[in-house]
């Protein structure tokens, strides 16, 4: 609801008065204005009949029936309109001016001496006029401004193409008071346009047709890459979609376009017959040309979203792919490598009962160390590849053994705790912290140079939560990162499995101040009961001496 006039009571009542005063010469005075306005501005018919209405005689006689509120409301129409025909407001101060001119004569004829008193209140009109119509004015620019801001914001907040497509056209048939609208995409291969997105449709309705380049109204905007605009279908006889048809009386159509080639079509359509003014096509372009923008950049990230998770896919392959071949490999070296060295160790055994001589039992013995050594280093490959206590006993035993193995071949002191409601998980699950637990001391041992490793696990509220801290040399912060400059891919394959069970892995480190790594992992908590965390420490050990473990359990 626009602001009533700023005129008084007094005035008020002196309008009222001159207006029925002048109602027998009204039409001379309008005559007269229309024509002094044809002589200084040759306006087109819209803006003459919108000025018209602005003037005290038809504006406020015709449509105001001396109701003041009803005249605010006809000035702020009329006063939009003007700005949608770019008619400057110098024109509307001129306007206003030429009308008061002719009037004041027919005052002193109808009034006598009040017809100063009578005039300056019609002036006061004329001001009051002025200033709601400037203030539409501001209005409709500021709305125009609006418009292109809220499609940017909607670019800003969409998560994907569709529901940018769906806050565009809902923002467009907003600030054009359209019925219906729809949002076509040209497929580049097919030459076809087809819906994306509508409104004012029955359910999907409106998403069930294409449209070929050049056929009916809609193909011909993508094919001309121009606006245009059927302002009454009632008249139009040519090919447009039932659908259209039944739900609009005039359809305003503006193309897409990114780098002058078009990529589709803007339609909205009017519950009545309507054609676009000159600044509801600019507005119209404006909105089109930003969302061609937005809509090129949605289609984009959601292209790459799709690709990452194509490659988040295929890397949960391939990480089972790379499980099932270690399994196969460790098979192989256990059934055949691990079966043949077995063979030679009994024959070097029943060859050495045979052997006399001194030497010949030495060469014999040497041998047999031999293959006990490349037995026992094997078996560390089978377990490094596919650990069997992994497989029958789980995920528990298999990070304890682990820990055990830094332990004895690093000197690492190393404290496992883990809930005994962590229980059985799913194999991925296993397999995936298992190997963050396995890489993570393999790089404890290897680049670390730590004296001590704590490693908790426990379960709660649908969520794995392991943590492995150690009191290394730390690493760098290209080390930590998930970006291109780290020094090794070991952080970037742990977070690669975690992440493909919808878990998260960080990494905390400082130089010489130790690394923390934490990972969370969801699964199902089923019956699994919370008891007491169960430690168990095993001490670092000297190479002359045997590793030696200590533990408590429940």
């Amino acid at each position: 609801m626009p602001a009533p006039l700023p005129i008084k009571e007094s005035a008020r009542a002196l309008i009222l008065e001159s207006s029925t005063a002048l109602q027998p010469y009204f039409a001379e005075i309008n005559a007269a204005w229309r024509q002094r306005m044809f002589e200084e501005f040759q306006f087109e018919g819209r803006a003459m009949v919108a000025l018209e209405r602005l003037n005290f005689g038809a504006g406020f006689v015709l449509y105001s029936h001396s109701d003041f509120d009803t005249f605010t409301e006809s000035l702020n129409y009329f006063g939009t309109r003007l700005a949608r025909l770019r008619v400057d407001t110098r024109a509307v101060a001129r306007s206003l001016e030429i009308y008061q001119e002719l009037t004041e004569p027919y005052l002193e004829r109808v009034l006598g001496r009040r017809c100063l008193q009578a005039a300056s209140a019609l002036e006061t009109l004329s001001s009051a006029t002025y200033i709601a119509v400037t203030g539409a004015y501001f209005d409709a620019q500021q709305a125009s401004t609006n418009a292109l801001l809220q499609v940017l914001e909607a670019e800003l907040q969409a998560n994907n193409l569709a529901a940018l497509l769906e806050r565009v056209l809902q923002i467009t048939t907003d600030i054009f008071h359209a019925s219906v609208g729809v949002i076509l995409l040209l497929d580049g291969d097919t030459q076809t346009l087809s819906v994306h997105s509508a409104v004012g449709f029955d359910n999907a309705s409106g998403k069930e047709f294409a449209i070929a380049m050049g056929q009916g109204f809609t193909g011909r905007i993508a094919e001309t890459g121009e606006p245009d605009m059927l302002e009454n279908l009632a008249q139009s006889h040519g090919l447009l979609n039932p659908m259209l048809r039944d739900k609009a009386e005039s359809l305003w159509g503006v193309p897409l376009k990114l780098n002058g080639a078009v990529t589709g079509v803007l339609i909205i359509g009017f519950e009545k017959p309507y054609a676009w003014l000159p600044t509801e096509l600019e507005l119209f372009r404006a909105i089109a040309d930003r969302s061609a923008l937005a809509i090129e950049r949605a289609a984009i990230t959601d292209a790459l979203r799709e690709r990452e998770a194509r490659i988040a896919e295929l890397s949960a392959h391939l990480l089972k792919a790379q499980e099932e071949e270690r399994k196969r490999i460790s098979r192989e070296l256990h059934d055949e490598t691990g079966q043949a060295l077995m063979v030679i160790r009994l024959f070097l055994g029943m060859l050495d009962s045979e052997v006399r001589t001194r030497a010949g039992k030495a060469r014999i013995q040497e041998l047999l160390g031999v293959v006990d050594r490349t037995i026992e280093g094997i078996r560390r490959i089978i377990g490094r590849l596919s650990p069997l206590v992994l497989q029958e006993l789980g995920l528990i035993a298999a990070i304890r053994k682990e820990a055990k193995d830094l332990a004895r071949n690093a000197g690492v002191m190393t404290r496992v705790a883990i809930g005994d409601d962590v229980g059985r998980l799913a194999p991925e699950v296993e397999t995936a912290v298992y190997r963050v637990v396995q890489e993570s001391l393999h790089n404890v041992a290897k680049h670390a140079q730590a004296h001590n490793v704590n490693i908790q696990m426990s379960r709660s509220r649908g969520q794995l939560r392991l943590q492995i801290d150690d009191d290394g040399v730390g690493l760098s912060a290209t080390q930590q990162g998930p970006g291109p400059r780290r020094a090794t891919f070991g952080m970037a394959g742990m977070r690669e499995r975690i992440s493909t069970l919808g878990g998260t892995m960080r990494v905390s480190s400082k130089k010489g101040h130790g690394t923390s790594i934490s990972v969370t992992v969801p699964v199902s908590d089923g019956d699994a009961v919370e008891r007491t965390a169960v430690p168990i420490a095993i001490r670092r050990t000297t190479a002359s001496a045997p590793s030696s473990s200590t533990g408590t359990n429940n």
